[in-house]
C-alpha cells in the first residue's frame, strides 16, 4: 500500500517535470521561432518605411516649389472703381 502511494507519487513528479520541460519547449520556439504575426509585423514596416521614403520626398519636392515660386499677386480693376479682380479674361484677338 504505502509502496503504491510513493510509486504514485513519484510518477505524479516526473509528469509535472516532463509537462514542464514541454511547456519550456513550446514557450521557447513561440519565442524564438518566426511565427504568421512577425512575419505581418515585418511586411507592415516594410510598407511603412516606403512610405516615410514617399512623404519626405514630397515634402523636399514642396520646398522646392514654394522656394521657386512667386508670391501670391493681387489684381485690380483697370476702371477708376479700384475694386479686386479675381479672375482676368484676354479676349482673342488681344494680348
Amino acid at each position: 500500500m504505502i509502496q503504491a502511494f510513493i510509486a504514485k507519487k513519484l510518477i505524479n513528479v516526473a509528469l509535472k517535470k516532463i509537462m514542464k520541460a514541454r511547456e519550456i519547449k513550446n514557450l521557447q520556439k513561440y519565442v524564438e521561432e518566426d511565427n504568421e504575426l512577425d512575419l505581418q509585423i515585418r511586411a507592415h514596416a516594410k510598407q511603412l518605411d516606403k512610405y516615410g521614403q514617399y512623404i519626405e520626398k514630397l515634402e523636399s519636392e514642396v520646398g522646392t516649389l514654394k522656394k521657386n515660386s512667386h508670391s501670391p499677386q493681387e489684381f485690380i480693376c483697370c476702371r477708376e472703381c479700384g475694386c479686386k479682380i479675381t479672375k482676368t479674361k484676354i479676349k482673342k484677338g488681344e494680348k
